[in-house]
């Protein structure tokens, strides 16, 4: 953990701010070099990101208090405060993909292009955020054995805790790789998205079991996610399996289309 990258005076600078605003730029620099094969310019790409970004944070926010809204019930001063450990990715994922449709139908572009084009561009910036996660402690995974060579401690207790940000890292860039190997070749509009949602809904389901560990682990706080009662999945994996069934549903249709990349390119 370094959750603080340096500090000068009162001033401190967070590691995962700064790691967060690198995923940003990282993303909109693939996006960018990938737009003119969806009919698109940089400038576009860096317009659309801008407002996305917002919305992205507002509904990490968002939705990280509607699924702690007791705790925040019995603590409404920290409603309007935007702290680092009170995000969540699909809040995130949701809100930005619903301002880029907006931004889409404002500026007549074909929604499914912006998605294809913007898919990979999130598995990059999801993979450097969760090293961003790492250096501020939040999203670990459970105990791991005492002798385990990557255990990572906390600031929650003394025991090595998997660190599974890493392993998310790895298993988003593992999807961005096939994204964009299945992207080498023209494909139907809307099918990249499929995949990517399909590959990062996989990825999350995974990521989980680390994250949460055991049951014990979470009913003593020695996890950073919970299962959901009765069920022996978390909140985060129901949510990736209605992402993995979506996407697949989503590329079945789009298979069916009759637009491809390079007509919008041409």
């Amino acid at each position: 953990m370094h959750p603080v990258l340096f500090k000068i005076g009162s001033f401190s600078l967070p590691t995962f701010g700064v790691l967060m605003v690198l995923a940003f730029f990282a993303g909109m620099w693939l996006a960018s070099k990938r737009a003119a094969k969806y009919g698109l310019t940089s400038g576009q790409v860096q317009d659309c990101a801008f407002y996305a970004l917002i919305a992205g944070v507002l509904g990490a926010r968002i939705v990280f208090i509607l699924l702690n809204i007791s705790y925040y019930r019995e603590n409404t001063a920290e409603l309007l405060s935007f702290q680092f450990r009170g995000l969540t990715s699909f809040g995130g994922l949701f809100f930005g993909m619903a301002a880029a449709a907006i931004w889409a139908r404002i500026n007549k572009v074909p929604f499914l292009a912006l998605a294809d084009l913007l898919s990979p561009a999130f598995l990059l910036g999801h993979a450097i955020g969760r090293v961003g996660c790492l250096m501020n402690g939040c999203c670990f995974g459970g105990v791991c054995p005492p002798n385990f060579p990557i255990g990572i401690r906390v600031a929650s207790d003394n025991f090595l805790h998997h660190p599974a940000q890493i392993y998310d890292t790895g298993l988003n860039l593992i999807a961005l790789g096939l994204v964009l190997a299945f992207d080498r070749r023209p494909r139907h509009l809307g099918t990249v998205f499929s995949l990517f949602l399909v590959l990062h809904g996989v990825a999350r389901f995974i990521y989980e079991f680390w994250r949460a560990g055991t049951k014990a682990d979470t009913l003593v706080g020695k996890a950073s996610s919970a299962y959901l009662p009765g069920l022996p999945i978390t909140e985060a994996q129901l949510m990736a399996l209605i992402m993995i069934v979506a996407g697949g549903i989503m590329y079945a249709i789009f298979m069916r289309g009759t637009v491809k990349r390079q007509e919008l390119a041409a």
